[in-house]
């Protein structure tokens, strides 16, 4: 029924019923939920929009309210990460990088109304995929505390393997932000028919045009914004989608400056004379573990109040043993990249941001610790207790040397903690392996799977021993993960005890690979306040690592190390020859004691710097180092002899 046939506004039965609909169950389901007021104010929007249906005659006038409208829909998808995973008001963002966020946005909306050629479609298009790339981010923040990055659709297969190992917990922003897009398509229909105005190809061209426009735009104004990666500051401080595309522009490996491969062979040539190794002993067996979530957090500033020590085994382990602390380069997840800085001596600072290796780089034979030890005479494996496709490790561990390696199909599965298999029960296989006759020692990885996320479990062979005491509120994951802690160092224990008695010589590497992701709160409450400053923040990628032995090992306290490192305290504890390119980091750390993905410990300044900040001969070493990994990673026709080829199979180059 009409209401006015020259007037722009009628009255629709049909979309009153709809909206009717809709609006009465958003009411209910913020209301169960949430919050009846948000819900009441859903159901009158809704409601209204039903009911109310545009008129228009001129073409123009039609043109212009549907583009109006895609511009509010622009604005609101600008928003909807914000609300999703920040507590700040994205209005804080300033005058440019509110305009670049937009900008951002309108690339997509663009290109889709490009392919479309009609703006209805195209704004319920491009608003729905940056709705979901909003939502899968606010997840991804839950699970590991940073957001999502390009590079991590290249980990689909791997967050497929352990998707049904965590609960997804539906904020009320996340809520409302859904509810709000469904506004937003349901006042399409109120919409009159959106005129092109111009020929349909000449429209799709005129849309092409305005797309490139802006990420012309986009491209050339933002060479100065930095990309932010810890915790949620992307969304804080540069709005997501800027932050997103600023991630983009930062995901190509550029070449390091001056870059030559004469100039790493020059370098190799400094480190090209043997070593001295230790004369008349037998080659241990060396056993590699990295554990999944080891974490200290006393590191943070504090002692931990619990009811009973967590990790009192490994915490006083001293005799044999060089011990300390190692820099990761991430943090609740992304284990691959810790295993890459271990086993290559490389390091992520040089790799783009939210880089895997795993995925992305390695396509051949690669220097790495396992071929070394292959040409120590050492037979090479690398064991995990769980799936095969997590990171492409199939296809990797071959390229690194490892002449075998297995999987959770290689375990009994009878000793499980939550659904994983336990550390205990990995460290048998462990020593079954260990016990196997051979002429060749043995060099093992593994990778452990007990402690992984998420921390809210509820179910059969679990149960809670640790629990904080004298805090100011609960923190259930935080209790989950500790007790989860409290088992592995038991099961240290139980490995260790078993090695002392081993009748061959056998050496230790245990590390963790990153902190979990737990209550943030618990954090900063441990820490005791906010982690704002660089040197903060790289608390929490501090990780315990201890070299034990069965026989005498002179004891070291390392302060702080990093991964790329560990390789020569294993080398020179188990008293192998350290071959040039291991000379090359033994001297790097003298210079750069820790160096990660977020910058570098600095001798002359006394803490933590970013990379970029780095001057005189730390700056020096620094590029070498850079130099050194891309020859070995990306130049593999240029690779040095020296440091890398000597060691790879002849096909390798």
């Amino acid at each position: 029924m009409k209401m006015n046939t020259s007037f722009p506004v009628y009255f629709d039965k049909r979309g009153g019923l709809a909206g009717a609909v809709f609006g009465g169950t958003a009411f209910a389901v913020c209301a169960i939920w949430y919050s009846w007021k948000i819900g009441l104010l859903f159901a009158v929007l809704f409601l209204a929009t039903g009911f109310i249906k545009l008129r228009l005659r001129h073409p123009v006038a039609r043109f212009l309210v549907n583009g109006v409208w895609g511009i509010v829909c622009i604005v609101a998808s600008c928003v909807f990460p914000s609300l999703m995973v920040s507590e700040e008001s994205y209005l804080i963002l300033g005058h440019f990088r509110i305009v670049m966020n937009f900008v951002c946005v309108a690339v997509v909306y663009g290109i889709c109304l490009t392919v479309t050629g009609e703006i209805k479609p195209a704004v319920a298009v491009a608003s729905g995929l940056l709705l979901v790339m909003a939502t899968v981010n606010a997840f991804l923040f839950q699970f590991r505390g940073n957001e999502l990055k390009p590079l991590d659709f290249l980990s689909v297969q791997t967050a497929l393997n352990v998707v049904d190992q965590y609960a997804f917990r539906i904020q009320p922003e996340m809520l409302y932000s859904w509810l709000l897009w469904l506004w937003m398509m349901f006042c399409l229909h109120a919409l009159p028919p959106a005129d092109r105005l111009l020929p349909k190809r000449w429209f799709r061209l005129a849309a092409a045009a305005a797309t490139v426009l802006c990420a012309v735009l986009l491209y050339g104004n933002t060479g100065d914004v930095r990309t932010k990666n810890w915790s949620n500051q992307g969304t804080t401080d540069n709005g997501y989608f800027l932050n997103f595309f600023t991630g983009l522009r930062d995901s190509i490996v550029r070449k390091p400056e001056d870059y030559s491969s004469k100039a790493v062979e020059a370098l190799a040539l400094d480190y090209d004379a043997p070593t001295a190794s230790a004369e008349g002993k037998s080659q241990p067996n060396i056993v590699v573990i990295m554990n999944e979530s080891f974490a200290d957090f006393k590191v943070l500033g504090s002692e931990l109040r619990t009811n009973q020590p967590v990790t009192p085994f490994v915490d006083a382990l001293r005799e044999n043993t060089i011990r300390g602390h190692a820099l990761v380069s991430i943090f609740g997840g992304t284990t691959a990249n810790s295993e890459f800085e271990f086993l290559t001596g490389s390091s992520m600072a040089y790799l783009p941001e939210g880089s895997v290796p795993y995925q992305q780089y390695i396509t051949g034979n690669l220097y790495s610790l396992p071929w070394l030890m292959a040409s120590y005479g050492y037979r090479t494996l690398a064991t995990h207790p769980y799936d095969a496709s997590g990171w492409n490790r199939t296809a990797v561990y071959p390229s690194f040397g490892f002449s075998e390696s297995t999987f959770s199909d290689a375990y009994p599965w009878e000793n499980l903690l939550r659904e994983y298999v336990s550390d205990r029960e990995m460290y048998a296989y462990v020593l079954e392996r260990l016990a196997e006759p051979s002429e060749q020692p043995l060099f093992l990885f593994g990778i452990t799977m007990q402690n992984h996320g998420d921390y809210i479990y509820t179910g059969d062979n679990y149960a809670q021993t640790i629990y904080l005491e004298g805090y100011a509120q609960e923190y259930p994951m935080a209790e989950q993960y500790l007790t989860l802690l409290h088992e592995s160092d038991k099961a240290v224990e139980y490995l260790l005890t078993e090695l002392a008695d081993f009748p061959e010589d056998t050496i230790v590497l245990f590390f963790g690979d990153h902190f979990p992701k737990v209550e943030e709160e618990f954090f900063q409450e441990v820490h005791g306040g906010a982690f704002e400053t660089l040197p903060e923040q790289m608390l929490q990628y501090q990780v315990p690592f201890f070299l034990w032995a069965n026989y005498d090992l002179q004891e070291q306290t390392v302060e702080c190390a990093s991964l790329n490192y560990l390789g020569r305290y294993l080398l020179e504890a188990a008293g192998l020859e350290l071959p040039p390119y291991y000379r090359f980091l033994k001297d790097l750390e003298e210079a750069v004691p820790a160096v990660n993905a977020l910058g570098y410990y600095s001798v002359s300044q006394q803490t933590f710097l970013p990379l970029e900040d780095a001057a005189g001969e730390e700056a020096q070493w620094l590029s070498r180092y850079s130099m050194a990994q891309y020859n070995n990673l990306f130049d593999g026709d240029n690779r040095s002899p020296v440091f890398f080829r000597r060691y790879l199979p002849a096909a390798a180059g």
